[in-house]
């Protein structure tokens, strides 16, 4: 027990430097997204699309120029963010960035639970020779499947994360001109699409800075950075829970077998709501990618690859977008419920 107590002290001074590698991960995604960002706006085609205005698209002369001027930065600013989202849907910056701060956040954090798991193994089985660290790929087991894709609070479903454009741009894009109010509304009434133009290399010169864009992009990823906030809280919790057991047991006096006989109902419930979230998780929140109808299969005998233990394999089409391929289609052989739902769960994620 000793031994054991020991290890988790190392996992625990291990774990600041896994949270530190995290920290600067999701900084060099930001900084990605931010120069992507910051070029897409620099460019000339930007540029030429963004400083050109008819007299249907600019505002109206009010009756005051700080109204005007309003309006003015409104239009700027509902421009600029169309644009943007337009880029962020051609492109996927900030959707490829969250994917991917996610799943390493997920693989780091699997990292330290696993060896947690290895150490209450060796508990359970008197044996200090289990391993120590696993692989840091994105195969995970079935256990972390369940504990972080489906019950953990640090999970989100990504196909629920939606694209917000949107930041305080009004106020940091304010065009400080010292005129008086009448000089600046005929100025404006002598030629509003010239006027607009003007105003519009200033506005996107601002834009792209990078003091204004930062924060911008720092909302993008806020579900990733939420993510990270979460794993740094729940880890050291883990590493004490197992502290406080390892503590308990050096003074426990009962049986193996009495501990086991004491705690397997409670093991059996938290697997029974387990395979109940996974139920839910599938049914609520896991969109298909493919429809029913792109798909042209038969589940008969001419058509079968091949069968395990988890289902049956056919052979299909797949048509989409004017093409038609050859699919391989795993089919599960039971119907969906508590018991297989986790298992569901991660042979999708292996086939993906």
């Amino acid at each position: 027990m000793t031994q054991i107590i020991y290890r988790l002290v190392l996992i625990e001074k291990q774990q600041k430097e896994v949270m530190e590698d995290l920290k600067k991960y999701l900084k060099k995604r930001e900084d990605g997204a931010l120069e992507k960002l910051s070029k897409h706006l620099s460019s000339e085609e930007v540029k030429a699309r963004f400083t050109l205005w008819t007299l249907d698209e600019v505002p109206n002369v009010e009756r005051s120029w700080k109204v005007t001027e309003n309006q003015i930065m409104k239009v700027l600013l509902s421009r600029l963010r169309e644009m943007i989202q337009q880029w962020e849907e051609d492109n996927q910056v900030f959707t490829n960035a969250r994917e991917s701060l996610v799943q390493h956040f997920q693989q780091r954090y699997n990292f330290v639970a696993e060896q947690l798991r290895n150490l209450q193994d060796a508990v359970t089985t008197n044996n200090m020779n289990v391993q120590q660290t696993v692989t840091t790929d994105s195969g995970l087991s079935l256990g972390e499947k369940i504990f972080i894709g489906v019950t953990s609070p640090i999970w989100f479903p990504l196909s629920l994360v939606a694209l917000v454009i949107g930041a305080p741009f009004i106020g940091a894009f304010a065009v400080k001109e010292k005129l008086e109010d009448k000089k600046k509304i005929k100025k404006y009434e002598e030629n509003r699409c010239a006027f607009m133009a003007k105003q519009s290399v200033a506005y996107l010169d601002l834009a792209k800075n990078e003091i204004v864009l930062r924060p911008f992009v720092r909302n993008q990823l806020e579900d990733a950075r939420l993510c990270l906030r979460q794993i740094e809280a729940r880890i050291p919790e883990l590493i004490q829970a197992d502290k406080m057991l390892c503590e308990q047991l050096i003074d426990e006096t009962r049986s193996k077998k009495e501990i086991q006989n004491f705690y397997q109902p409670i093991m059996d419930e938290g697997s029974r709501l387990r395979g109940q979230l996974a139920v839910f998780g599938i049914l609520e929140f896991h969109a298909s990618d493919i429809s029913s109808e792109e798909l042209d299969w038969t589940q008969d005998t001419s058509s079968r690859l091949g069968c395990g233990a988890f289902g049956v394999v056919y052979q299909g089409t797949m048509r989409r977008h004017g093409f038609v391929q050859p699919v391989a289609l795993k089919v599960c052989k039971e119907v969906l419920h508590a018991k297989n739902a986790c298992e569901i769960l991660v042979e999708v994620e292996l086939l993906r």
